[in-house]
């Protein structure tokens, strides 16, 4: 009899190996499929002048370090500068699978590696280089270090979560929220009495004061106002759809997910109920979860917007453990139903992302856009423009990529409406040298202008601000050329009497 046993485990092992080591590979291989493929896009562009000189601007300095010295190796390309973002993405997979483990069971943290790995949020943010999937990484394992320290009360824990933690806010300044949420578990797990584990969160905090400066420059710049729009009740909801889907889902998807997240978080509250042992694991979730996304909610509501679903990635973790540790704990059949649908919508996701699909709504993608081939762009400009020509965008966004791809340096400029304004133009009467209102461009001298327009949602359309100019421009100028590259237009004009 033991001995069945004995080979029953034996085998349940090997069938558990062999399923988390299918899905670490196809969380790796989703990961690096076509990184390098598509051009730098606006932000992936300030990484390259970051990686020049990491200490030139006023970010948490971690990740353009170890960029700056990753590129004097590997070299300035889109795979080289993606791949670092590529690996903390991967590597967080296997700490999510302990960490579930930990937390609850082998089952419930299979499911939960299956979320993070197929997740198109995940995968958008492993292929950019940016900051965001390195955060990820030492938030997820401070947060586990924590846990584990917590619960054993060891004093390496609470060492190796002291050195997560402080590589994690000099990474990015959003883990700032979850050093907050993890204080905030720790006075409840000590009763609301302030004890000597505070000395480990002072520690953190004081460490930092080092970087103040820096930080207090960009603090004082977003207050005076930035470009992100105040949350509002269904952003909360919007970035949880986003955990599953990203920016990638249809109305059909992010619509069945607003009836389904609700639906799995009242399972997750019977489950509780009911199996008491557990529900100090939730608790810890759950302050790392919803304290951090009021927090940045009710800050943002109070003083000034930096909710942004892409910072709050570093709390995706949770959440996927909540709705994994629910599916396992509903009934055996609803359990299967349940972990079929949302492994198909992660699934589905996936898919959308890598077909370059993204939901056409704003408030689902706020701050990102698809990132359209510049290349080409650069290639016919290097072709086409000549001496005495100017080149001139009616987006901003584009003006570092194709400085960057062309091989000629062309005087450029940047167009806009005054009656169509951004955010960094709230006062129009301030111009730069490349920032002109598009009614003044009389004063330049050229013999012909070369306009760069964008199509952001790829429906023919092009956004407010190049439409006025190019408006304009077919009024008061002579139209010569418009030639279309996958969304970015080309138009060229001839100066006439203004």
């Amino acid at each position: 009899m033991f001995k069945n046993i004995e080979n029953f485990i034996t085998q349940h092992y090997k069938k558990s190996a062999i399923v988390i080591t299918v899905v670490f590979v196809i969380s790796f291989l989703l990961r690096l499929y076509g990184l390098g493929s598509k051009d730098f896009w606006y932000d992936e562009m300030y990484s390259v002048l970051y990686s020049a000189s990491p200490w030139s601007n006023w970010n948490a300095p971690l990740y353009w370090i170890l960029l700056h010295f990753w590129v004097k190796i590997f070299g300035v390309s889109e795979l080289s500068l993606r791949f670092p973002g590529m690996l903390f993405s991967f590597f967080t997979v296997p700490i999510v699978f302990l960490f579930a483990k930990e937390l609850f069971n082998k089952k419930t943290a299979i499911l939960a590696t299956f979320f993070i790995g197929l997740s198109s949020f995940h995968l958008w943010y492993a292929q950019e280089a940016r900051d965001y999937s390195m955060l990820l990484f030492f938030g997820t394992l401070s947060s586990y270090f924590l846990f584990l320290a917590a619960k054993k009360s060891s004093f390496k824990g609470w060492s190796w979560f002291v050195v997560a933690s402080l590589i994690g806010i000099y990474t990015n300044y959003f883990f700032i929220f979850l050093i907050i949420a993890q204080a905030a578990y720790i006075l409840h797990l000590t009763k609301f009495r302030v004890n000597r584990l505070w000395w480990l969160f002072l520690f953190i905090a004081g460490a930092f004061i080092f970087y103040l400066p820096r930080f207090m420059s960009k603090f004082n710049f977003l207050s005076g106002g930035f470009w992100i729009p105040k949350p509002n009740w269904q952003s909360l909801s919007i970035t949880l759809q986003n955990y599953v889907l990203g920016y990638n889902g249809t109305l059909f998807l992010y619509t069945l997910l607003s009836f389904l997240i609700p639906v799995l978080f009242i399972i997750l509250f019977l489950a509780v109920y009911k199996k008491r042992e557990m529900r100090e694991n939730v608790y810890f979730c759950s302050f790392l979860l919803f304290i951090p996304l009021s927090g940045d909610f009710l800050f943002s509501k109070l003083f000034f917007s930096v909710y942004l679903t892409r910072g709050l990635l570093l709390f995706s973790p949770y959440f996927y453990f909540l709705i994994s540790f629910a599916v396992m704990e509903s009934g055996k059949r609803i359990r299967m139903v349940l972990a079929v649908v949302l492994i198909s919508i992660f699934s589905c996701g996936a898919y959308l992302y890598f077909c370059d699909y993204i939901y056409p709504s704003g408030e689902y993608r706020l701050g990102v856009h698809p990132k359209k081939p510049v290349r080409p762009v650069a290639d016919f400009l290097d072709s086409n423009v000549k001496d005495g020509d100017l080149v001139a965008f009616a987006n901003r966004s584009l003006m570092p990529g194709i400085n960057f791809y062309s091989k000629r340096k062309f005087p450029q400029f940047y167009l806009f409406a005054p009656q169509v304004l951004s955010w960094d133009m709230r006062n129009p009467q301030v111009e730069t040298p490349y920032r002109v209102p598009i009614n003044k461009i009389s004063g330049i001298q050229f013999k012909r202008i070369w306009v760069i327009c964008m199509n952001w949602e790829r429906n023919g359309k092009l956004n407010k601000n190049s439409n006025a100019v190019k408006q304009w421009l077919d009024i008061n100028l002579k139209p010569l050329l418009s030639r279309e590259l996958d969304g970015l237009w080309i138009y060229c004009y001839e100066k006439t009497t203004l």
